[in-house]
């Protein structure tokens, strides 16, 4: 029996279809971001909650370190979960808050425009908004924090000691927070080096912080 050529051409013409799919998702989500002039406010998220999963990390891993905890899946889980918790919280916090003022606005341009437009650009513009707002919220500190997770992974598998696992942490983290100063320095049009070194500051803040706090509990 010869080969049934459309056999291929099927799976081809399927694997078109999920393209053109996926070209029209990502339009209309660009158009979305464009009529709702909500790119500002996506960075503001991005920035502010990754700002937050990395110092809460560098927290619990100074924390950590000042109390000689040797081992790793105790770092791990604390993270973790806390981490866990941030994203979660993320998500529905934002994408109620956010899906309630989208809402407000779309309802005040049908007051003004008389007419409906839950099934217009409009509508589908504040749908977009929403959940694009809260994924970034959520995803956002818990990117962050897994990144200080990861010496401690290496630790479990027999690649660094725990001690180093708490200096590559530490230097990672801050590496995060540079460079989350590095986008914002971009934005803003000031100096990359200054806005990154701004960050940084704040880390070693906290992490100092946290270790005055671990040194006098009373």
């Amino acid at each position: 029996m010869g080969d049934d050529p459309g056999a291929d051409k099927e799976p081809r013409s399927n694997f078109r279809k999920i393209l053109g799919r996926l070209r029209g998702v990502r339009e209309e989500v660009r158009l979305s971001l464009d009529i709702s002039e909500a790119g500002g406010i996506l960075r503001r998220y991005f920035v502010m909650n990754a700002f937050d999963g990395a110092m809460t990390s560098l927290g619990v891993v100074f924390g950590a370190w000042a109390t000689d905890i040797t081992d790793p899946r105790i770092v791990i889980g604390v993270i973790f979960c806390t981490s866990l918790a941030m994203a979660v919280s993320g998500v529905s916090g934002a994408y109620m808050t956010e899906k309630a003022e989208r809402e407000h606005e779309l309802n005040d341009l049908e007051n003004a425009m008389l007419t409906n437009l839950e099934n217009t650009i409009h509508g589908k513009a504040a749908k977009w908004v929403s959940l694009l707002a809260a994924l970034v919220d959520g995803l956002a500190p818990f990117s962050a924090s897994m990144v200080s997770i990861l010496p401690f992974l290496l630790v479990m598998v027999g690649l660094l000691s725990i001690w180093q696992a708490f200096s590559v942490s530490i230097a990672l983290t801050l590496l995060t927070l540079f460079t989350l100063g590095i986008f914002l320095g971009r934005l803003s049009g000031r100096s990359l080096l200054f806005s990154g070194l701004k960050m940084v500051v704040a880390g070693v803040v906290v992490a100092l912080l946290s270790l005055l706090l671990e040194r006098f509990p009373g």
